[in-house]
């Protein structure tokens, strides 16, 4: 499945917003204003560009990022992508598909361009509402919170057994302070 619009591998979501198509290579030579604005395009010269040393291939276009011997893994469930990328990248996660609520503030989320804060709190506001509808599905099949499994506190007795007896003893001085004040 190719994805080109929208913000979902199921491509039911509106056109992105302007500024999500990368440059090719001609594209990008074309782009140099560096003579025109002042100080615009200093980072076009590998020279005073100052993540030279990571900057594998600045000079490349988009139609190498995803070679076409590249195999692609195709989607089974809806996958979101930023809309400043045309096409899903070829190898992509599926394990936490996007259901109800969490699921419907991440499409729409995802119609923001990556420098608005909309789209972050959006983002970040679907993540604590996924939470709250993990306990809801847990209480639902009656499965509890696993809270010790969860916490670690298997794991935390067996290689810092100091800290994890610190910490519980700071547990129980503070719900015998809860007690004494309740009483």
């Amino acid at each position: 499945m190719e994805q080109v619009l929208g913000a979902s591998s199921d491509d039911v979501l509106p056109r992105p917003v302007q500024g999500g198509k990368s440059f090719t290579t001609a594209e990008r030579a074309a782009v140099d204003l560096s003579a025109t604005i002042a100080g615009w395009g200093s980072d076009l010269d590998p020279a005073v560009r100052p993540g030279v040393p990571r900057d594998k291939a600045p000079e490349i276009g988009v139609e190498h990022l995803y070679p076409a011997h590249i195999p692609r893994q195709v989607p089974r469930v809806r996958i979101h992508k930023s809309t400043e990328h045309g096409q899903l990248t070829p190898v992509f996660g599926t394990s936490c598909p996007p259901r109800g609520l969490s699921g419907w503030l991440r499409d729409l989320g995802y119609r923001f361009s990556e420098g608005r804060m909309a789209r972050w709190l959006l983002l970040l506001t679907a993540d604590r509402v996924d939470v709250i509808e993990g306990i809801f599905i847990d209480l639902f099949t009656f499965r509890g919170p696993r809270i010790p499994t969860e916490m670690g506190w298997r794991s935390e007795w067996r290689h810092n057994r100091a800290g994890f007896i610190g910490k519980a003893a700071l547990v129980l001085l503070v719900l015998a302070v809860i007690v004494v004040i309740a009483t």
